[in-house]
């Protein structure tokens, strides 16, 4: 078995370069599986560790359909026998006064805490960072405990006087406590933590809670239901964490799905690896065969091979996944802050599950790759084993031989597309089995356009040209593997920019038709625009209409979604575009009652034009008819859109959060200032056009893709290395053609040309291949991908720009790939070869 082995690696010590590419691009393609899946679960966690720290051991959660509950339900429910604990939570957001950093607020009953919230009973029994205890805040609304991310920042002690903005108003408040780090790193880096009474001082909500969290009994939840009054919500904690830990599933389920492909590529190096390798050793195969080693000994062997060489490009893509999983961290994490909830995660979490997954898709996928090369090898008699020059007639045919299964495993994939389940990975799970189809029909399409070539031209070219084309079209058997890497990753380039594309212009051009007014105000923190302003703007000189919004997020039994109640004019409805739905029809039905909804709404609940959409309301649930589907890229979840009036009469809530100022065009650049004059006085209530509103949604939306430019640049690497030991493979394999051309009078340098055309040739190829599959990508994203993940449409537009450039890069990084086999054969040893590999 030594001597065995030892036969084995000769041929990787002979041609290392071979064996640092299969290593060195598989483990690239593991290193993006275990960075992408690394980041995702270290957000996830992180997200999740600090929800339970925050819920603590609360088994349920009260809230209210309106806004606040009314604190005094909690006498109501220690009265009960079958709430066992209780504890008001009052939750709110502030600003300090001095930097303007955002900040959270949590209202706690000190006494009730340590029963739910461990971490607070740590500073409750005095052992913050200092000697203060959180039991110094009981009977006081000028008293706050901070948390140790934000004491650092600010240079915060205990005894220090810091001042908060809340809705304009500023409030005096002095440190008592610094929290120590109970929890998961960043959970309480900007939390102030206040007594109840202070909190509701601070909020402007006196008398009311946010949220009661409960303690309850085996089967009490139901009971307790039915004895509590119209307009309340009791739902389990760990349902609410999972549902809002739910919303980002589609974006995580995207970026595994980029993983997985730059993995595929990868498994295809290896596969093109091996193939070579199997045929450069059919000398070696046969005449071990003739010394007795059977085809069992055989197969384990060289089994065992491809598996230590997985399980080294595993280990390897491990180290490089992990320093890039940090370095991708701070880009999704900020893409979750932008998107879906607040995240404070620094570094990545090691999971052994993730690594396992690495090793196993490493190995499993080497192992895979050779199983063709293998047979192949195993198949052919001993003798036959034994001549020393290349077939490559067997690898020829199987280009033709694969098309039909691969036409039919496409055939296979878009069915389960048309007919099977709308989930998420059942999707993807089809269009990876249409991807692998594809790679099929590659090669086909390949050889299919040479030939056509040298029918059309084959005369006309001179003798080198011709000998370029012979030599390609005779190796395309092993060279049409790197062909397909090198077009699925320029069509994956092709598909995400076009994507890309289409979205931005989808999003700026909603953007554009729902930005109707000309200027927006906004109050912060979660305030309220004072009516007394609201009434000064209408009668301002040039202002046309003063527009009134007002959101809340609700929780149904079919899931959480918003609800929107708008006031304005007839001519501003024409910002909504409607999907389903007259315009005229929907406004009036609109105006007495029905609602609009958005796009993802209707797309994730199954509903359309007429249909019923049941909302939780103060007095229960209330039946909408839905008189129209707009189009809506704010939300995943979507919202229900009604009018301001029967919103206030469903929450009995008469605030407004948001207000829109119309203008005539001419006074728009002289009102600006006349409108912050007028908003001044009013502090907390901040003012922003809405070009500067467009400006902002288009900068998340560029920070929201770049995790994936970076994904698109692994894939392209990946091909170029899969791409470069083609190459590399065809310039051994044709070593006695090279030194015949040498031993006629052709130079080093005529033969680096060679090499360079048939690289250049490579990547033509990939390049007019990758645009027809890029543009199939790039419709499967958007028809099938987006509309399951976010539930939102957008039309197929095609930048041809970022076409032109992918298909150059194509040619580009084959030519960059084919320098060294140049450089090689420029500098080949011509009597070397003709010892090794006589003519």
């Amino acid at each position: 078995m030594r001597r065995l082995l030892a036969a084995l690696w000769n041929a990787h010590r002979r041609h290392p370069a071979q064996l640092i590419l299969l290593v060195a691009g598989l483990s690239l393609s593991v290193a993006v599986v275990v960075a992408i899946d690394l980041t995702i679960v270290s957000a996830r966690d992180a997200f999740a560790e600090s929800q339970r720290w925050l819920s603590g051991n609360a088994s349920h959660q009260l809230r209210a359909v309106e806004s606040r509950l009314d604190q005094r339900l909690l006498v109501e429910l220690k009265s009960r026998s079958d709430v066992r604990q209780s504890a008001p939570v009052v939750e709110g957001t502030a600003r300090i006064a001095d930097s303007g950093e955002r900040v959270r607020v949590m209202g706690v009953d000190p006494v009730a805490e340590a029963a739910f919230r461990p971490w607070l009973a740590v500073a409750l029994q005095g052992g913050g960072v200092s000697a203060g205890s959180l039991g110094a805040m009981l009977g006081r609304d000028d008293a706050l405990a901070v948390g140790t991310g934000l004491a650092d920042r600010l240079g915060l002690s205990e005894g220090a006087a810091l001042t908060l903005r809340v809705a304009g108003a500023l409030h005096s408040m002095r440190v008592v406590a610094v929290l120590a780090d109970g929890g998961p790193d960043g959970s309480n880096e900007d939390l102030l933590v206040m007594d109840i009474p202070a909190a509701q001082r601070v909020l402007g909500v006196p008398g009311r809670l946010s949220r009661i969290d409960l303690r309850l009994a085996d089967g009490a939840g139901d009971p307790l239901i039915a004895a509590l009054p119209p307009g309340l919500i009791l739902t389990r904690t760990a349902e609410a964490d999972a549902d809002l830990a739910q919303i980002s599933r589609a974006f995580e389920t995207n970026l595994q799905a980029l993983s997985l492909l730059a993995l595929l590529v990868g498994v295809f190096l290896v596969f093109q690896t091996l193939t070579f390798l199997a045929l450069r050793r059919r000398g070696l195969i046969g005449l071990l065969r003739a010394l007795g080693v059977s085809r069992r000994e055989l197969a384990a062997l060289l089994l065992s091979e491809a598996a230590l060489l997985g399980l080294l490009a595993g280990l390897s893509g491990i180290a490089v996944g992990i320093a890039l999983g940090n370095g991708l961290l701070e880009t999704v994490a900020r893409t979750y802050n932008d998107l879906y909830f607040r995240l404070s995660v620094s570094d990545v979490a090691l999971s052994l599950g993730v690594l396992a997954k690495a090793l196993i898709l490493a190995v499993a996928g080497a192992l895979l790759a050779s199983f063709l090369p293998l047979r192949d090898a195993l198949r052919v008699p001993a003798l036959a084993n034994l001549r020393q020059r290349l077939d490559g007639s067997r690898a020829t045919r199987r280009i033709a031989g694969s098309l039909w299964p691969a036409l039919l495993l496409l055939a296979a994939g878009g069915a389960a597309l048309r007919f099977g389940p709308d989930a998420l990975w059942f999707a993807f799970a089809a269009i990876f089995l249409m991807l692998a189809a594809a790679l099929g029909v590659i090669p086909w399409f390949a050889k299919l356009l040479l030939d056509g070539v040298h029918r059309w031209l084959g005369a006309r070219l001179p003798a080198l040209p011709t000998l370029v084309l012979s030599s390609l079209r005779g190796s395309l058997g092993r060279t049409g593997i790197a062909v397909s890497a090198l077009t699925l990753a320029v069509a994956t380039l092709i598909g995400m920019s076009t994507m890309i594309h289409s979205f931005q212009l989808s999003v700026g051009a909603w953007v554009d038709r729902s930005l109707r007014a000309s200027f927006y105000l906004s109050a912060e923190d979660g305030g309220t625009i004072p009516g007394a302003l609201i009434e000064d703007l209408k009668v301002a000189p040039g202002v046309t209409a003063v527009s009134q919004m007002r959101r809340r997020a609700v929780s149904a039994t079919e899931g959480s979604f918003s609800v929107i109640g708008v006031d304005l004019p007839e001519s501003a409805f024409d910002g909504y575009t409607l999907l389903a739905g007259d315009s005229e029809a929907a406004w009036r039905r609109w105006s007495s009652g029905d609602a609009l909804i958005s796009e993802p709404l209707a797309n994730r609940l199954g509903l359309g034009l007429d249909a019923v959409l049941t909302v939780p309301s103060v007095d229960g649930p209330v039946r909408l008819k839905i008189a129209g589907v707009y189009r809506d890229y704010a939300s995943a979840q979507g919202a229900a859109t009604i009018s301001l009036a029967r919103y206030r009469a469903l929450f009995r809530d008469t605030g407004v959060s948001n207000a829109g100022i119309f203008a005539e065009p001419e006074a728009r650049a002289s009102l600006e200032a006349e409108l912050r004059q007028r908003i001044e006085p009013h502090q907390g209530v901040g003012l922003i056009s809405a070009k500067e509103i467009r400006a902002r949604t288009m900068d998340v939306f560029a920070r929201t893709f770049a995790v994936t430019d970076l994904l698109r640049l692994l894939a392209g690497a990946i091909a170029v290395v899969a791409v470069l030991g083609a190459l590399l493979a065809l310039q051994l394999e044709r070593l006695p053609e090279h030194a015949l051309l040498r031993s006629l009078g052709v130079g080093g340098a005529g033969l680096a040309s060679i090499q360079l055309a048939q690289a250049g040739l490579l990547g033509g190829l990939a390049a007019l291949l990758s645009v027809p599959l890029g543009v199939a990508m790039a419709w499967l994203l958007i028809e099938v991908i987006n509309l399951r993940s976010f539930g939102w449409s957008m039309a197929l537009e095609l930048p041809l720009d970022q076409v032109v450039v992918a298909m150059l890069l194509a040619i580009g990084s084959a030519v960059l790939a084919g320098l060294l086999p140049a450089r090689r054969a420029a500098r080949m040893n011509l009597a070397r070869v003709l010892r090794e590999q006589p003519l």
